[in-house]
């Protein structure tokens, strides 16, 4: 594609924003086009469910480096055009963008880097004062707002996102209950070891954590109590009415990657945008994807893969620019997230999988260890707890799929470095 082309870009998150940074750092002389309904500079997202809910840090603070790029006067002279609008629907045989203001979009190559929706349980079809997701920039200011007076908060889900904002919430001296329907919490991203140890780090703090449950409803609590709670949450636990009261809710059950303006076109579905290692869709090879939205195909696993991490989003945005101009190598990103949780720094390499045989270095119990998985004799993921020199290593291990002993492996007094 010739370096004088029009590329608009899909969403003003991270992603976006660092693709059209690199597009112009990169040599990329044709006109660029972002897109994004948020009226903030492209911004980072990891501090949203720790440091800025906490108050310990400010919007300005989560803005992509360098800040004044984001100047209307630097925009301009970059020659970005930013449209604060959303992308209602995609013509494919003009290669046109409809935008929800009424405006038509036309470009040479799309790349789709929206990010995810928060999720609403079905029964939530209208929103309900009180209950809370947390996507956005201004998802987590309307959550702080509300924590500010909160003595109870209920979490709906168990992922990263809902017991960060536990832990969060425990710091700020509120109560907090857990609902998840599944058996344990983090279950997609921890080995069971782990997840279990850490549930337990939480109870111990006093976080009430309730596995199994389904949640049926949220309703306005009867408040002619003096001590009532605004909201009541209707669920079932083990065949058994469950009922718990709280001031806010905050329901984090996960994202629909699917964009609003591709669906019906068959290169996305709710997992994200189908693309190859290259980041381009197989259907349509002027669309790329990058970021959260984008479903990869690795080029060693031959395995769809979706990262929903902070590495991704800052690496395969560059990528996705040098491929646009020229680059002949496919992506590939070994999967790693951090969480700090409850004065944990949390560490995870690659992707658990049910089945893999386990060896824990340290002592869970202490709060220092570095737990490895094994698959077919390699090593397939592994998570350090307030262990991060180790994370180097176990990263190169993961990627190599390197064949390791074992025995040896569970020694302490051998040092990972040796097995890279």
């Amino acid at each position: 594609m010739s370096a004088s082309s029009h590329i608009a870009v899909v969403g003003a998150g991270h992603a976006g924003g660092r693709l059209v940074q690199h597009l112009r750092a990169l040599g990329h002389t044709g006109r660029l086009t972002l897109i994004g309904e948020e009226a903030h500079a492209p911004y980072e997202r990891p501090a949203l469910s720790k440091d800025l809910l906490l108050g310990a840090s400010t919007k300005e603070n989560l803005e992509l480096t360098p800040a004044g790029f984001w100047s209307s006067d630097s925009l301009a002279a970059a020659g970005i055009e930013r449209i604060r609008a959303t992308a209602d629907a995609l013509n494919v045989d003009t290669r046109s963008l409809r935008l929800n203001d009424g405006r038509s979009v036309d470009f040479d190559l799309l790349v789709v880097a929206t990010g995810g929706a928060a999720k609403r349980p079905s029964f939530m079809t209208k929103q309900i004062e009180g209950v809370h997701v947390l996507r956005t920039l201004d998802d987590c200011l309307a959550l702080r707002a509300s924590l500010a007076g909160c003595r109870k908060l209920a979490i709906i889900g168990a992922g990263v996102i809902g017991m960060e904002v536990a832990s969060t919430a425990v710091s700020l001296g509120v109560l907090v209950t857990v609902l998840e329907t599944g058996t344990g919490i983090m279950s997609r991203c921890l080995p069971p070891i782990v997840a279990t140890w850490l549930a337990q780090q939480h109870v111990a703090r006093g976080v009430d954590v309730k596995t199994g449950v389904s949640v049926a409803d949220i309703t306005h609590a009867d408040q002619t109590k003096a001590d009532a709670l605004a909201l009541r949450i209707s669920a079932m636990r083990d065949g058994e009415p469950l009922y718990i009261d709280a001031d806010c809710v905050l329901v984090a059950i996960g994202v629909d990657c699917n964009p609003v303006f591709l669906r019906g076109l068959g290169v996305s579905d709710e997992r994200g945008v189908a693309v190859d290692a290259f980041c381009r869709s197989p259907a349509m090879p002027w669309l790329y994807a990058a970021g959260d939205v984008a479903c990869t195909l690795d080029s060693q696993s031959s395995r769809y893969v979706r990262q929903e991490t902070w590495r991704n989003a800052e690496n395969q945005a560059r990528a996705v620019a040098e491929i646009i101009l020229g680059r002949a190598e496919p992506y590939r990103e070994t999967q790693w997230m951090w969480t700090d949780q409850l004065g944990h720094a949390i560490q995870v390499t690659g992707i658990p999988e049910a089945g893999d045989a386990v060896i824990v270095r340290g002592a869970l119990e202490s709060g220092s260890a570095t737990v490895i998985a094994l698959r077919d004799g390699c090593v397939s993921s592994g998570v350090t707890i307030n262990q991060s020199r180790d994370r180097r290593h176990l990263e190169s291990l993961v990627r190599s799929r390197k064949r390791v002993d074992s025995e040896r492996l569970g020694d302490e007094s051998i040092s990972l470095k040796e097995f890279v």
